[in-house]
């Protein structure tokens, strides 16, 4: 308990750390006792209250004549009549006590405190006006960390808003491009569109298939494949490799690429054609084209 109540002090603010430490210095203000007298004045003040307010209760007691359908109303009204007793004696005390606080005060304060009773009450109510000072300070910090935390919730709730509206965008365009090809009116497009992704998947097939059989040729050769940089991309099976050759035949030998026509002989050769061009390859490819 010590422990948070010292971690919970070392997080204030510097003054009002400063306030507090002034207020807890002056250990006469701690000490500062009633006598016995004193104490029990103070008592019987108390206990005088209770009894106004038990003497209250017993002069609105319920009539023995009631009948019993009208408790609950009387018993209704004898707790409004209760709670304005009770609002009417809590006024009244707090009228005699600040009556009783207010003059030895004013006095303490604004006089040469002569007694040891006034000396004692205006330490207190030095110390009373530094820790109002530091309870304002903290309520202040409070006002603004409350003020920065909604501000914090309020940029954390757009924040998921604009999060839901970029799903829905995204969730818009998956969806676009997959009823793409639902939106096609003519079936007969539709069917030829099929079958060209169906064309084109196996061709795809194929052409992964080939590039695989050249590469694991090329590196059971023993061919230092590892020193050129196509060989190397052939052999690794760069996507972007494999992309880039497949736009290079483009213009010379558009059948692989354009019609996907040709056979698996054509493309093992254009393959090792390509792949080969460096000095240290063409024996090494010239044979496996003869074979």
């Amino acid at each position: 308990m010590a422990q948070s109540n010292k971690d919970g002090v070392e997080s204030l603010e510097v003054s009002t750390r400063a306030l507090l430490d002034i207020a807890t210095q002056d250990e006469t203000a701690e000490s500062f006792s009633f006598s016995q007298k004193e104490t029990e004045i103070l008592e019987l003040y108390d206990r005088l209250f209770e009894l106004k307010l038990e003497e209250a209760l017993l002069n609105h007691e319920l009539p023995e004549d009631t009948e019993v359908e009208d408790i609950d109303v009387k018993l209704a009204e004898a707790e409004r009549e209760l709670l304005e007793v009770r609002a009417r004696l809590s006024v009244q005390r707090k009228v005699v006590e600040s009556v009783l606080m207010t003059e030895p005060s004013l006095q303490a304060v604004h006089s040469a405190p002569s007694s040891p009773l006034d000396r004692a009450l205006l330490r207190l109510i030095n110390k009373r006006d530094i820790l109002s000072l530091a309870y304002e300070n903290m309520l202040t910090t409070h006002t603004t960390c409350l003020r920065k935390l909604s501000n914090a919730e309020v940029s954390n709730i757009q924040s998921i808003k604009q999060n839901q509206e970029l799903v829905q965008s995204l969730l818009k365009l998956t969806s676009s491009e997959k009823s793409a090809d639902e939106e096609i009116p003519d079936l007969e497009l539709k069917e030829e569109l099929n079958s060209l992704k169906s064309e084109n998947k196996q061709k795809k097939a194929q052409w992964t298939r080939i590039k695989r059989i050249v590469s694991a040729s090329i590196a059971a050769s023993g061919v230092d494949w590892a020193s050129d940089e196509n060989l190397e991309r052939l052999v690794l099976d760069d996507d972007e490799f494999d992309d880039m050759i497949r736009s290079n035949f483009c213009g010379t030998r558009g059948e692989l690429v354009s019609h996907l026509t040709v056979d698996a002989s054509k493309a093992w050769r254009a393959l090792l054609e390509y792949a080969t061009k460096g000095s240290d390859c063409r024996i090494f490819a010239h044979g496996l084209l003869k074979g």
